[in-house]
Order: C-alpha cells, then sequence, then structure tokens
C-alpha cells in the first residue's frame, strides 16, 4: 500500500489540470523526462493551444519508465478528471502484447517464435482500462519494450475509454528525433490558431488489394459523399481517386497528390510494410517481350531469396518449362541494382519520403505494418514529423492487418468538428494506432453540434443518443447506434429493423456491425439481409460473418449469392469461405437446385469444377480431421490443421476438436485447440462449445488449459 501511496504522490507532483467551472474535457500529455527537458517550452505552447480550444491538460512526465504507472495515472485522470485521451511524446514504453491474437484482425504468428517478433505492440494498456495482463517482463535489448500476457480474466474484447497517440519520430536524416517533435509540436500549435473546414478528400486503391474490385472502389465513392455531405454539393469541394493502375508506376502521381497543400484528408488502401507503401505490381502491358522480362527478374529475386539455389533452380525448371536463360544474370551486382530499381520504382519507400513535404492533415493507412512506432524507423512516421509536411496525425496499424475492414466507419465526424482522437477510439483493435496529434480537428460544418463533447460527456446518456437515430444526417445517426450498442441500450430487433430500412446506406452497415458484436440468435437473419444489400461493403462484410457463422439457415442465400453473375469479386472471394462451412452432398445439391433456375452462369465447364473443388476440399480436410486421432501422424501437420480453424471455424469437424481437447495427452495441444475454440465467437454452435469447454473444465487439472478454457468460454459469452 505504501508503494502505491508515493506512486500517487509522485503523479500529482508530476501534473497540472486545468480546473473551471463549466465541463470540461481532459487531455493528457505524457512526456518521457528526457524529451520534456530539452523541449519544455514548446509542450507548454501545445498544451495551452488545447486548452484555449475549451479543453483542459495535464502533464505526467515519465519518471518511471514503466507502461503500468503511466497506465495507473491515467486511469486516475480518467476516473476523477474527464479524461477524454492521451498523447504520448518522446521514448515513452511499449507494451508488446501477447495472448491476445484475438484482439487482432489478422495477426496470427507462432508465439514460440522470438518474442519481439510474436508480441503486438498496442497502446490498448494506456486507454483500455478494463483489459486486465500480467506482467511478463521487460526486453533486456530494447528496454522500451515491455511484455505483457493477457488475462483469462480479461474482457476479451476492446473498448477504449480515451484514445491514444504517438508523437514519436522516426530516424530522419538531417534531424534528431527530438527536434523532429519540437517542429511537430509548433506546427500543431499553429494549426490550432486556423482550423478550417474539411474541402478536399482523397482515396487510393493499390495493387491486389480488395481483389481489386471495382464495386468496392465505385461504392466507396458512393459512401464518403454519405459520410461528407457537402462532396458535391459545396462549391470547390473535391473528391479524388487513384487506381494503381492508372499509370505503369503509381507513386510519382500519388505523391503529387498526397503533397497538394489543400489536401484535407486521404485513405490509402494498399498493402505494407514497416519500411514500405506497397502500391504496384507488375505494370499491365500488351507486349510479351516485358512479360518475359517481369517473369525474369521473379526467377532472378527467388534465386537471391533461396537457401539452396542448386534446388531453388532445380525446381522452377521442372514446374514452369523455361530455360537456364531466364535466371541469366540472378547474381550480377548490376543486374542486381537493376532489378532493385525496378521493385522499388513499384513502392513508396522510407528514402522516397526523406523531406516530402506532405499536404494532407489526416492520413488513413489501412495496410500491414506502416504504423510500427517501436522502431527506430517506420514509414507512418514520415508523414507528420518531416519538417515542412502539413500532415497532423495517421491512422496506421503497428502489425499485419485485414483487408475486409470499415476503414471509413464514422469519418463524417471529422467534419463535425470530432478530433481525429475521439473518432478514433471507437474503431480501435490490438494494433491500430494514431500518430501525431490525436487533438488536431477540423472546424465543424453542423452549427448547433458539439459532437466532439458529447462523445466524451454524454457517453452513457441513452437518451441523447437515442435522439440521434431520428437526426436527417446520416453520420448522426450511425454515430448514435454504435453509442447505444456500446450502452446495450439497443436491442437486436432494432439493430435488424435499421438494417432493413434506413435510407442510407452507412448506417445500415453500422447496424450490421453493431448486430455482430451481439452475435445473438438474430444474427443468420441480419446475414441475410446483407448479402441483399446494395452497398458492396456491407455485403461483403455479410460474407465474411456468414463464414464464420455457418448456419445451416444461410446455406442457400451464400450459394445463391456465390454464383449470382453480379455478385462483387470480393463478395465472393468471403463467401467461397462461406461454402466451406457446409457437408459437400449437402451443399452440392442446393447448388445444383438453384443453378437450375439460371444456368446461364457459371459455364456448365465452370460448374462442374466447382462441385469437383468441393469434393476434394471436403476429402482431404476430412483426412486431416481423421489423423488427428493417429498417434503416428506428424505434429506439425496437426498444429496446421487446428490452427486453420481459426480462420475456417467450421462447425462440422467441432466434435473431433472437442474429443481430442479431451482425451490428448500433449498439454500444448490442448492449449492450442482451447485457444482455436475461442475463434468461433460468431458461430451458429458457439452456446454447444461453450458447453464442452465448460464441462472439461471443471474437471481439468492442467492450470494453463484451464486457463484457456475460461479464456474462451470468456471469449464467445462477452456480448459486447
Amino acid at each position: 500500500m505504501r508503494k502505491i501511496l508515493l506512486f500517487f504522490i509522485t503523479v500529482a507532483a508530476a501534473t497540472s489540470v486545468l480546473h473551471a467551472s463549466q465541463w470540461k474535457s481532459v487531455v493528457a500529455v505524457v512526456v518521457d523526462q528526457t524529451t520534456h527537458s530539452r523541449l519544455s517550452a514548446e509542450i507548454d505552447l501545445y498544451l495551452n493551444a488545447i486548452r484555449e480550444e475549451g479543453k483542459g491538460t495535464v502533464l505526467i512526465i515519465d519518471r518511471w519508465q514503466h507502461p503500468d504507472s503511466i497506465r495507473a495515472a491515467l486511469k486516475y485522470e480518467y476516473l476523477n478528471n474527464h479524461l477524454e485521451g492521451a498523447i504520448l511524446i518522446g521514448n515513452i514504453p511499449v507494451a508488446m502484447v501477447r495472448d491476445a491474437q484475438h484482439l487482432t484482425t489478422a495477426f496470427k504468428m507462432d508465439q514460440t517464435r522470438d518474442r519481439k517478433e510474436s508480441s503486438v505492440p498496442s497502446d490498448r494498456i494506456y486507454d483500455d482500462f478494463d483489459l486486465s495482463f500480467d506482467y511478463l517482463g521487460q526486453d533486456p535489448d530494447s528496454t522500451l519494450y515491455h511484455y505483457y500476457s493477457l488475462r483469462a480474466d480479461s474482457p476479451q474484447y476492446i473498448a477504449c475509454d480515451i484514445y491514444s497517440s504517438r508523437i514519436k519520430a522516426p530516424a530522419m536524416p538531417g534531424m534528431t528525433p527530438c527536434e523532429a517533435i519540437g517542429a511537430f509540436l509548433t506546427k500543431a500549435v499553429l494549426q490550432k490558431q486556423q482550423a478550417a473546414k474539411m474541402n478536399d478528400i482523397l482515396h487510393f486503391a493499390g495493387h491486389g488489394y480488395n481483389s481489386e474490385s471495382f464495386s468496392a472502389r465505385i461504392d466507396e465513392g458512393w459512401t464518403l459523399k454519405e459520410h461528407f455531405p457537402f462532396l458535391g454539393k459545396r462549391p470547390g469541394a473535391k473528391l479524388h481517386f487513384i487506381n494503381f493502375d492508372s499509370d505503369p508506376f503509381i507513386k510519382t502521381r500519388l505523391l503529387g497528390a498526397l503533397a497538394e497543400k489543400d489536401l484535407d484528408l486521404a485513405i490509402l488502401h494498399h498493402h505494407g510494410s514497416e519500411y514500405a507503401q506497397l502500391l504496384n505490381g507488375n505494370p499491365n502491358t500488351s507486349v510479351a517481350s516485358q512479360y518475359i522480362d517481369y517473369a525474369k527478374i521473379f526467377f532472378r529475386g527467388k534465386m537471391r531469396s533461396a537457401r539452396d539455389t542448386v534446388k531453388t533452380k532445380a525446381y522452377y525448371l521442372e514446374n514452369y518449362d523455361i530455360t537456364e536463360n531466364w535466371f541469366k544474370g540472378w547474381n550480377d551486382p548490376v543486374i542486381t541494382q537493376e532489378d532493385s530499381l525496378f521493385s522499388a520504382s513499384m513502392d513508396i519507400n522510407i528514402p522516397d519520403l526523406y523531406g516530402f513535404r506532405a499536404g494532407a492533415k489526416v492520413i488513413l493507412l489501412d495496410a500491414c505494418f506502416n504504423g510500427s512506432f517501436h522502431l527506430n524507423d517506420y514509414i507512418a512516421g514520415y508523414y507528420p514529423f518531416n519538417k515542412d509536411s502539413r500532415t497532423l496525425v495517421v491512422k496506421a496499424n503497428s502489425v499485419n492487418t485485414l483487408q475486409d475492414t470499415w476503414t471509413n466507419e464514422l469519418a463524417g465526424l471529422l467534419n463535425a468538428g470530432v478530433c481525429v482522437g475521439n473518432w478514433a477510439k471507437g474503431q480501435m483493435t490490438l494494433e491500430s494506432h494514431l500518430i501525431g496529434d490525436a487533438t488536431f480537428h477540423f472546424s465543424n460544418d453542423y452549427p448547433g453540434s458539439n459532437l466532439d463533447r458529447d462523445i466524451v460527456k454524454e457517453k452513457h446518456n441513452n437518451k441523447f443518443w437515442r435522439s440521434m437515430l431520428k437526426n436527417t444526417y446520416p453520420e448522426f445517426r450511425a454515430l448514435g447506434i454504435k453509442m447505444l450498442t456500446a450502452n446495450k441500450a439497443v436491442s437486436p430487433e432494432d439493430l435488424l429493423d435499421l438494417e432493413s430500412t434506413d435510407e442510407s446506406p452507412v448506417v445500415r452497415l453500422q447496424a450490421f456491425m453493431s448486430h455482430m458484436r451481439y452475435a445473438d440468435s438474430y444474427l443468420p437473419q441480419a446475414i441475410i439481409r446483407g448479402l441483399e444489400d446494395s452497398y458492396e461493403l456491407l455485403r461483403r462484410m455479410a460474407a465474411l460473418y456468414a463464414a464464420k457463422n455457418g448456419s445451416p439457415r444461410l446455406m442457400g442465400t451464400v450459394v445463391s449469392t456465390f454464383i449470382n453473375p453480379t455478385t462483387p469479386s470480393r463478395v465472393a472471394f468471403q463467401l467461397n469461405y462461406g461454402m466451406n462451412q457446409y457437408p459437400a452432398g449437402e451443399l452440392i445439391e442446393c447448388i445444383e437446385q438453384i443453378y437450375a433456375l439460371n444456368p446461364y452462369y457459371p459455364s456448365g465447364e465452370r460448374m462442374e469444377k466447382i462441385k469437383e473443388s468441393i469434393l476434394a476440399n471436403a476429402e482431404n480436410q476430412k483426412k486431416e480431421f481423421m489423423a488427428l486421432a493417429d498417434s503416428t501422424e506428424n505434429r506439425k501437420n496437426k498444429v496446421f490443421t487446428i490452427k486453420a480453424q481459426r480462420n475456417l471455424c467450421q462447425p462440422q469437424y467441432l466434435e473431433q476438436m472437442i474429443a481430442m481437447l479431451e482425451n490428448c495427452e500433449d498439454t500444448e495441444m490442448r492449449v492450442l485447440i482451447a485457444e482455436t475454440l475461442g475463434w468461433y465467437t460468431h458461430s451458429y454452435r458457439k452456446d454447444y462449445i461453450v458447453e464442452q469447454c465448460r464441462k472439461i473444465a471443471a474437471g481439468e487439472k492442467e492450470a494453463v488449459v484451464k486457463l484457456e478454457l475460461e479464456k474462451t468460454i470468456k471469449r464467445l459469452n462477452k456480448n459486447i
């Protein structure tokens, strides 16, 4: 107790809260001691600029260099001083989270690998106070890294209480990180003195993203006008779109667009890494010789990355019907350099951003790894922290992320004067982060409203949010749905009605996604309505959850949508997984019945291949699951079979998995099965899984297995 008391005395000495007679939310600025000593004047000006906008401030100087201490200080402010968000400046400790991959969208790395790689750098420790963790220790080499394991008795979903953002500069040439932070804070202060309305928006679609669906691109443009009603109405307002194939190499065009000084918001859909935004594939060409040249670059690259070049060459010679000439020059330094330049021309790499003067005020990157803020160098950091850049904040991901997410959810709140942090905190996953000034906001385009305040002050006022459902603006109605769902104050029946009747596609999608948080018996009905909607992203998300649910009630709709000639490519991609949920014989019978009504698409030949694929896939999976009970089967193969169900969630193999969980003598395998069952959050058989897990847990003697079973039970029973 004495240690806790001394801790809070230290916090009180390190903070300065602005008190006022009227209600105000508070923003905390957390800064390490070294950065504060060098930038105290800039930080004071930044705090004052926030206060001039009508919010209180608290300065927390990090004297502990431990996430637990900072978290306790922030939680204290949240409970006592209306804390709305935290800005983390400089070298603030990084929580490296383990045993919580279900809180990400896509990260599923084997945790036996290096902890630096197999943990998720996440600031949810600083902004979601309900999550609970076991502390695993500090990294001996990277001392800012602190490892945590999500506890079984923690909530198994994210619901941020406040927002957080990082003001942490990458390793830019010509500037120290401290100098870059100081320049950024000065820019942020100036921007607060000249807040302007949104007027100019760009969205970009990269190679291979969302199956390069034209329907996805078209509908995003349509719904951006729902999010931002000024588009197409206000003279001079602009909505730009760039597709990756607009040029053979799109990098120059995209950088030029991002540099436009009047650009307000850039939404960039592409793949990525820590050090690159991956924009292009090989350029489209109608010249055969160019196809061959691109193929040779591919084969030379395979040779350079091969552990055994002799075996690699033999493999490609045998399987691709090529000659030795296709590998010529793979180890020639000149050709290697040419190939490297060719590859670099397809993407935005960190050196491309040295000194780049971005014009976009806010950038949304839904790529993998672009927001790896825990590294000394990371690509997202160059947009806000380059000296002459106008960018104030970037939303990006610290690890890999799913393509099929609603990047633009409630983005129209930015047009209502809501700061980026208050907008983003309702959309965060374990890997998503804000880089820059989360307090940045555009001016309010809706006179008489103050949603930036209301999101914090009226958080639990259900009467207030229910009134939003009658608002004429779609974004306000969608926000009402989101807040009522978080408060468990809207019924599944009401959500179904909103999904079916609201005239706005973004409101219908909000109702659908809110319903997915309930994951109740009405879920198949919501999915069917989603699959029948006109909005591509709603149909895509419904297809994704159809695969997760697997109810027999969905089979007819899944099949009819899959073989419909007007179904968008990315929707069909997700439905392909959905068809794996059903016994092959029943599925083929259903396909034949529906196909007979319109036998023009797919072609007869294609239909036969679909049925052959279904039968072959079913036979392979049957063998894989029968092998689980075979003591002579390779353990690695068994692990692969079980792990695949994290994504597939196939109901027809649950009995085999549960039997192995109950009878297997391999403790690690039992933990893996128990963890995998926790991914069936939207399965129509989740009640059966919970029942079986409780039964096993009641008599379980292995502590690690029991804990994983308890975590799975909690995940499946989360009910928002």
